[in-house]
This record gives structure tokens, C-alpha cells and sequence, in this order.
């Protein structure tokens, strides 16, 4: 069992106003009757956060006040250490710093424009829609095999050119397009990576419907826009090492 948000936020305003000295640690009382209620000798101006008194009693459960005397309308009681311990851990919550590092990688003015411009009108047929996922990556695995021949400058006649062959025109071991501008290992990394891809999506989703799940599509797509990146970069090294 875990606090909720509520409850969380109640516990963390009391640590915040006895650190703040505007309430007493050893003497948390809170008294709710017909004419007033509020916490008494409170010397704050801060509004408190809504709650019953049943968060009270999900309080000490956790252990986080100790209660001296609890009444229908009264409760007055002892902050914890453990209290400040949980606070102070965001009650253990993981750390979420790297999720505004996450999020442009699925906006869609960070995707490669002509990704985005192949899949445009698939995607616009549903996002829930799995028959549109699937055309989506179709296209996806398109432009990135033509990418691959635009790097290689490989004529689309050749018919070695296709899949795994265009892999191989470009990264492979025997006179391919970068065997002379990467190390063998990155090399051979690079061939096993975009022969990977060639066989486990375009293959697939060239010779038969897929219809994959909506979050299993959107995540393809996003790796394929990886691949597309990493193609530009060796493009734009190898124009510069040229100039």
C-alpha cells in the first residue's frame, strides 16, 4: 500500500511549515469544531492542502506522526523522523529528471522530414488504428532504404541493391562504400545493425501485414528516425573529409 498523491501532499506541507517554524514538531494540533477549525497556534499564512481525518489515521499507520490524543474533532500528535526521511525521498520516487531529455524524441518536428512527410497520411488515419501503424512503418522502411542508396550513390537498377544487399554495398567487408572510413569492428557494427533492421522489419513488413500494436509502431518509427540520423551523420563526415 502507498500514500496518495493527497496524502503525500499533506505530509509534505507539515514538514514544510514545522521546518519552517510555524508549527510545533512535538505538538501538531489540529481542531475542527461548529463555529472554527485550523491548526492551532499555527504561525504561518500558507493555505494547507485538503484533506479529512482519515489521512491522519493513514499517517501514523505509515508511522509518520504519533498521535498523543485523537478525538471526532481533535487530533494532536508528534511528527516522526521517519516523516522527514520519507519527504526528503520524494517518498522513494524514482528519479524523472530524464523524462524532458525523452519527450523530443517523439515530437514530431524532431523526426527526419521526409520520414515524417511518408508516414504523414498514414498515421492520420488513426493513431489507434494498428492497419495504419502498419503502412506507416511500410513506408518507414522505404525511406530508409533509399537512404541508404543516396549515401551509396547505388543506382536503383542494380539488383544487388535491395535489403540486405544495399547493407552490403555500403557497410560490408570487400569493397564497400565506408570500408575505408570507419575502423573494421564499427564497420561490421554499422552492417550487423542496418542488416538487422532490413531483415526483421522491411523484410517482414514488405511481404506480408503486420498490423502491429500502436506503442510497438510508434516505437519502430522512432528507431528508424535513430537510423536515418546516423546515416545523415556518416553522409555529411564523408562530404567533409572530401572538401
Amino acid at each position: 500500500m502507498t500514500l496518495t498523491e493527497k496524502q503525500k501532499n499533506l505530509l509534505q506541507w507539515i514538514v514544510k511549515e514545522v521546518r519552517a517554524g510555524n508549527l510545533k514538531e512535538d505538538s501538531i494540533w489540529y481542531i475542527r469544531n461548529l463555529t472554527d477549525y485550523g491548526w492551532v497556534d499555527y504561525k504561518g499564512s500558507d493555505s494547507w492542502p485538503p484533506f479529512t481525518f482519515a489521512t491522519f489515521d493513514i499517517l501514523e499507520e505509515y508511522g509518520y506522526i504519533k498521535w498523543q490524543q485523537k478525538s471526532q474533532n481533535q487530533y494532536k500528535g508528534t511528527l516522526t523522523g521517519k516523516a522527514y526521511e520519507a519527504v526528503d525521498s520524494n517518498f522513494d520516487e524514482p528519479d524523472r529528471s530524464a523524462i524532458p531529455h525523452l519527450i523530443p524524441l517523439t515530437e514530431v518536428e524532431h523526426l527526419d522530414s521526409e520520414l515524417w512527410e511518408r508516414l504523414l497520411f498514414s498515421v492520420s488515419a488513426g493513431g489507434d488504428n494498428p492497419k495504419a501503424w502498419d503502412t506507416a512503418i511500410r513506408n518507414a522502411t522505404v525511406v530508409l532504404e533509399d537512404r541508404m542508396r543516396k549515401l551509396g550513390n547505388i543506382d536503383n537498377i542494380n539488383q544487388k541493391a535491395t535489403g540486405n544487399g544495399i547493407v552490403n554495398l555500403i557497410f560490408g567487408s570487400n569493397k564497400s562504400v565506408q570500408k575505408d572510413k570507419l575502423p573494421s569492428e564499427e564497420l561490421e557494427a554499422y552492417r550487423d545493425l542496418y542488416s538487422g533492421t532490413m531483415k526483421l522489419f522491411r523484410n517482414r513488413y514488405a511481404h506480408r501485414f503486420i498490423d502491429p500494436k500502436p506503442e510497438e509502431g510508434g516505437e519502430i518509427i522512432v528507431f528508424i528516425n535513430l537510423l536515418l540520423k546516423m546515416l545523415d551523420n556518416l553522409d555529411w563526415e564523408t562530404k567533409n573529409e572530401n572538401t
